[in-house]
């Protein structure tokens, strides 16, 4: 059964509160102008899903032990939103457990894909860091020496070639445009690679093709 997530909307910047809430609609939710408050929420029993403007005063640093019970919970599923977002921000708060990074002001699409990705209990990090790290696992690669295939067992050809390329770092177009196939057949031959695989995102699909994870 799927889990019903309750909102907690974490921002005394009463214009990103009528964006958040404008995408994310006002049912089902609690409005936190205070991180101390959610800190007292973040040990009950009730799942939710927290959306914290990291332009909060008084914000606690990831490594705090206040964040312990939250980012370790089950119950709980932090959004780190920010303004002026960074690499380096990013990766602090992914390291701490949270679920999502993003930029507070994301449009609608956006900040719905976030709330999917996270409510599915996936990681979403965005395209340019995700980018990044791709880059990162492929420089590394290049320093190792090469390693068998076994990931690909199990695969058709055509799933070996599509998700060989998307683990080198290119686009569904791009993938698209070298096999000869629709956009849609890409997707539709890495979400086969990803169950095959048991995997839920490309940066994954890279550290398993190049035999890294």
């Amino acid at each position: 059964m799927k889990q019903s997530w309750h909102t907690l909307l974490v921002t005394r910047d009463e214009g990103l509160l009528a964006h958040w809430q404008k995408v994310l609609g006002k049912g089902n939710q609690t409005v936190l102008t205070q991180i101390e408050d959610f800190f007292r929420l973040a040990t009950g029993d009730r799942p939710c899903m927290a959306w914290i403007d990291l332009s909060l005063a008084g914000l606690p640093a990831w490594e705090a032990a206040c964040w312990h019970a939250a980012l370790g919970s089950d119950q709980m599923r932090v959004i780190a939103a920010s303004s002026s977002p960074n690499d380096a921000q990013a990766m602090a708060a992914l390291d701490a457990g949270c679920a999502a990074y993003c930029h507070s002001f994301s449009d609608a699409g956006t900040l719905k894909q976030v709330r999917e990705v996270v409510d599915a209990g996936h990681i979403w990090i965005g395209k340019a860091l995700m980018q990044r790290l791709l880059r990162n696992v492929n420089r590394v690669v290049a320093e190792q020496p090469a390693k068998e295939d076994a990931w690909s067992t199990g695969l058709t050809q055509r799933e070996v070639e599509v998700a060989t390329l998307a683990a080198n770092g290119a686009s569904n177009a791009a993938i698209s445009s070298q096999c000869g196939i629709s956009e849609r057949t890409v997707k539709a031959h890495l979400s086969a690679v990803f169950v095959k695989l048991n995997i839920t995102d490309r940066l994954q699909l890279a550290l398993r093709v190049h035999g890294i994870h």
